[in-house]
């Protein structure tokens, strides 16, 4: 870009809004270095965190150095981070949700038209799935995660709001091998009940984004104090889940969408499943075998009807 188009870019993004900063990022994402692409994928699942977190905690937040949040800044046009923050703070002044903001964001790029947005959703999240499997120490701490299952005397799941989906089919898919899974579910405000009994032996397999839900953080602190081991899956190595677990898997949330992604999460989540029951041997085969009888004899999944033979 030339000098004077570079200065016509900074001074029109002087003052803007959160949507036409958040455009521009995703318009520069594929010229940024590999650091500036996190960071700005952060930026882009966490606007809220732009606007109410200092420079360094966002960038810790962000896994990158604070100086990294300053070239992000300067790439994209503005003379420093707090420049590029005061959008952020003025979004936020003026009531409006991150949720809608996000909202907003995605109708006026929708407008561009909705193939684009579909390519660039699924970009999005086969990019941070490629970034996983080739990062040698989540990989490793997975292959962790796996030794400390198999070995738990209980292994309570819990993942509140967004993130039941994700505790669920946990739940569901380890249940059809081992039985010795807790859903901790919290129907009726029973989440701390769902928890009755945990201890040393066991685990706490957690799942939170931000925001992150309160009843999970007060969970997975209760947990901690009573000495049980806690696997967390979440957005930050530095989130309230992640700080007393003894694991730790930050997966990358960022999306185009107004919801952050749970797809590298769900990855996750179906590696740690797998990994266990490849390790299960003849007892897993067991509990599985007996799972889909039960399941065939409640006719559990719809079968095409025979058709009669027509007499002659």
């Amino acid at each position: 870009m030339a000098i004077a188009e570079e200065a016509a870019v900074a001074d029109s993004l002087q003052d803007v809004d959160v949507a036409r900063v958040q455009e521009r990022i995703q318009s520069l994402y594929e010229e940024l270095s590999p650091q500036l692409k996190q960071a700005g994928r952060y930026v882009l699942a966490h606007p809220e965190e732009v606007a109410l977190t200092s420079m360094r905690r966002l960038a810790q937040h962000a896994g990158v150095k604070p100086s990294t949040m300053v070239r992000l800044a300067r790439a994209l046009g503005f003379d420093g981070f707090e420049t590029m923050r005061e959008p952020y703070r003025c979004w936020l002044r003026g009531g409006e949700g991150a949720y809608v903001a996000r909202a907003r964001n995605l109708q006026a790029r929708g407008e561009a038209g909705t193939l684009g947005l579909v390519r660039e959703m699924l970009e999005v999240d086969a990019a941070a799935l490629t970034q996983m499997a080739q990062d040698d120490d989540r990989v490793a701490t997975l292959a962790a995660c796996r030794e400390t299952l198999v070995n738990a005397r209980c292994v309570y799941v819990l993942g509140l709001r967004s993130m039941f989906s994700l505790a669920h089919y946990f739940h569901y898919a380890y249940g059809m091998a081992h039985s010795n899974a807790v859903l901790v579910h919290g129907t009726a405000g029973t989440v701390f009940d769902g928890l009755r009994g945990i201890g040393p032996q066991d685990v706490l397999l957690c799942f939170s984004f931000r925001p992150y839900a309160r009843d999970t953080v007060l969970a997975a602190e209760v947990a901690a104090d009573a000495g049980a081991t806690l696997i967390a899956v979440t957005d930050s190595v530095v989130s309230p889940i992640a700080l007393r677990a003894r694991h730790v898997l930050a997966v990358e949330t960022a999306s185009p969408s107004f919801f952050s992604s749970i797809v590298p999460a769900m990855s996750v989540v179906q590696v740690l499943v797998a990994a266990v029951v490849a390790h299960g041997g003849e007892e897993a085969l067991d509990a599985i075998s007996s799972a889909e009888e039960q399941l065939a004899r409640f006719n559990a999944y719809w079968q095409e009807p025979r058709r009669r033979r027509k007499t002659p």
